[in-house]
């Protein structure tokens, strides 16, 4: 399934995680880091990873972004 299509179906906090694992993900091969196929491994390792609150609050939501941010790439 096409993540961002996942991350919508699924909703809550997960387009937040999309969203910034993708960000990362990006970060790390424009620097070299990662190849390009690589890009959409992470971004699925990190959703697949995340705890969906379903309903979030914004500070949820904010907390998703942090949390897919330090836990995308080591």
């Amino acid at each position: 399934m096409n993540l961002a299509r996942k991350a919508g179906e699924i909703g809550g906090t997960l387009p937040a995680v999309l969203n910034a694992a993708n960000e990362v993900a990006v970060d790390a091969f424009i620097s070299h880091r990662i190849n390009f196929p690589q890009i959409s491994e992470v971004v699925r390792r990190a959703m697949d990873r995340h705890q969906v609150t379903v309903h979030p609050t914004l500070e949820q939501i904010l907390a998703a972004d942090a949390w897919a941010r330090t836990e995308t790439l080591p």
